[in-house]
């Protein structure tokens, strides 16, 4: 079994260095930890953290909380983007990671409690903004530290938020959107309770009102389910048909864009179709769907740089971090005249 003493042999540092690389002492280079954690890497070390933990009372884990079931996290990349984002900043730093989900309020508020009683985590990350949450109450009533990736509805001070300007990215994609020439414009949600569904509507609305082009624009509401999403398709394009879809975000556009292939609607041909939060579902469908990019990894990186910050200084003033987005122009949205 490899011991603290063999990695600092290799390191060729002393075991106390070792031990305080450890524990992320901010007396230790950025250097010599990234020198001795690629060493413990390599040699197959780990620190006995059960041990550690009851000497520091420290997990040294960072909790983040989904607020859905199991099947959604694991279907839509935009989940998968941010923890990586997370666990690499938070394995920069000597942190691990550990994800909980649920599909209601009581059974997660259930399991955040636990996690903080049995101090298997040091602080969470909320990947989700809404109001009335009681998850966020809980956490901000107890003083334990939370960031939350999302908008800072109520402009509390008692965390920190990580999110991008939605309302703007929408109105930047709509405003694309007329300026192409598609003037019947329908964007299609799956909820609207979240803060980030709210401006994303909001964004889209603004620009519809706002510009100067010619154009109508309504909003939808269905299930990302697929009866729900046949009937909404059959209505629409039997009562009217749109120019331009523009949906919520990549899982519900894949639901999208496989029924109008079942209908026989062509893209771009009958009608355009573009999205938020760019992925593999939206760079592989058929076509290649035009997206905001909301940089979902990115999201997740200041986020773990946040929360780090947090556990380890607890009367840091928190702040609110907005992450640029840019819009990637695809074969979805495209028209003859763009040759």
């Amino acid at each position: 079994m490899v011991t603290i003493k063999d990695v600092a042999k290799i390191a060729g540092v002393s075991p106390s260095t070792v031990s305080r690389v450890i524990k992320d002492h901010d007396g230790i280079s950025s250097t010599t930890k990234k020198k001795v954690r690629r060493i413990m890497e390599e040699v197959g070390y780990a620190p006995n953290i059960s041990a550690r933990n009851l000497v520091t009372n420290q997990a040294n884990t960072i909790g983040l909380v989904i607020k859905s079931g199991m099947h959604e996290v694991n279907l839509n990349p935009f989940y998968s983007e941010v923890n990586l984002g997370v666990s690499e900043t938070c394995r920069e730093n000597g942190f691990s990671t550990l994800t909980t989900s649920a599909a209601d309020d009581v059974n997660l508020l259930a399991e955040v409690k636990e996690l903080i009683s049995s101090r298997q985590v040091d602080g969470f990350i909320l990947l989700y903004s809404k109001a009335d949450d009681p998850i966020a109450d809980f956490l901000q009533a107890a003083r334990f530290p939370y960031v939350v990736i999302g908008k800072n509805i109520f402009k509390n001070c008692e965390a920190a938020y990580v999110d991008n300007d939605n309302v703007q990215a929408a109105f930047a994609i709509t405003e694309l959107l007329l300026k192409k020439g598609y003037s019947e414009i329908v964007m299609v949600v799956d909820n609207d309770i979240f803060a980030v569904a709210k401006d994303r509507i909001k964004g889209f609305e603004m620009a519809m009102d706002g510009s100067a082009l010619p154009g109508t624009g309504s909003v939808i509401k269905c299930e990302n389910e697929d009866g729900s999403i046949r009937r909404m398709l059959d209505f629409l394009f039997s009562s009217s048909r749109p120019h331009a879809l523009l949906t919520l975000d990549g899982v519900l556009n894949s639901r999208i864009i496989s029924h109008l292939y079942q209908l026989g609607i062509r893209i771009p041909e009958d009608v355009a179709t573009a999205t938020f939060s760019d992925s593999l579902l939206t760079k592989l469908a058929s076509p290649p769907q035009t997206t905001v990019d909301i940089f979902p990894q990115e999201l997740g990186r200041e986020a773990g740089k946040e929360i780090i910050t947090l556990v380890r200084d607890p009367d840091r003033p928190k702040k609110d971090i907005t992450v640029p987005t840019r819009i990637i122009e695809r074969q979805s949205t495209h028209k003859e005249e763009d040759e």
